[in-house]
């Protein structure tokens, strides 16, 4: 699960998690192999990268204000770790360092590493570079503002904040896919993605859930966004009540309004094209 107690790693990438708990501990990223011929330091990340920015780039301005927004929306206090973004130039010297230093993990764009000293994004420069910062630079600010994210949560989260969209704003794919999905007879489960703690165990409508379940808590009314936000200040697993029971004090059935949630919008956007 992604937790990082006790220098024990997590890692988390674009489009999929693994989370490795205690299995890398011996693994060191190799400094030879890291980007290092650009280097620039913000208040709260530092870029390390092969491909030439300036500390205005947009996509730079981009992280600090995606900062500001995970604050804003979670209403968190996120202290004052840094995130580490390592930037590849090219795919060949990216996959070159993961094989070198992680060893068996799947070809994937990007990578969160987090232990109890470092928070390190790990991504190479393609069409696709902004939703891929953006998406793992989430993981790193909000492993470094909270001891625990539930995966489903944590997912759900990086879903939500990938694409530079006003908040409130749906997804228009993953709406496609849930709709259609429910015309198959699908139900959306929120018990069955808190049960989920192993990235093995999440496929794309996974992600695609757990980012109903944020949006429509945050956006629902009131009383699912408070809900939600305790759940996540307080700290997911460690507390008694889970969030799927916590719903259903002021909803009886959450599955069934997020599921006439998704067959509006979807139907809403899927009209609109």
């Amino acid at each position: 699960m992604p937790i990082f107690p006790n220098g024990c790693l997590v890692l988390l990438f674009a489009g999929a998690v693994l989370c490795s708990g205690c299995t890398f501990p011996t693994y060191r990223a190799n400094n030879d192999d890291l980007p290092s011929r650009y280097k620039i330091t913000e208040k709260h990340f530092v870029l390390h990268s092969d491909v030439k920015l300036k500390s205005d780039d947009p996509l730079l301005l981009e992280l600090q204000e995606l900062r500001k927004q995970i604050a804003q929306t979670l209403e968190l206090d996120l202290g004052e770790r840094q995130v580490e973004v390592y930037l590849f130039k090219d795919e060949p010297s990216y996959h070159k360092f993961l094989a070198q230093n992680y060893p068996g993990l799947p070809p994937r764009r990007a990578y969160f590493v987090g232990t109890g000293k470092k928070l390190a994004v790990y991504t190479v420069w393609t069409e696709r570079i902004r939703e891929d910062l953006r998406h793992e630079f989430t993981h790193g600010v909000l492993h470094g503002a909270l001891s625990f994210v539930p995966l489903w949560l944590d997912e759900g989260l990086a879903e939500y904040f990938e694409l530079p969209v006003a908040p409130g704003v749906p997804r228009e794919d993953y709406l496609g896919d849930l709709s259609q999905l429910l015309k198959n007879g699908w139900l959306p489960n929120l018990q069955r993605l808190e049960y989920l703690d192993a990235s093995g165990e999440m496929q794309r409508l996974d992600y695609a859930e757990s980012w109903a379940w944020v949006h429509w808590m945050l956006h629902n009314n009131p009383q699912t966004r408070a809900s939600l936000l305790e759940y996540l200040h307080q700290g997911g697993k460690s507390q008694a009540t889970p969030l799927s029971q916590r719903v259903k004090a002021f909803h009886p059935q959450p599955e069934r309004e997020l599921a006439r949630w998704i067959e509006s919008s979807g139907g809403r956007n899927a009209g609109e094209k």
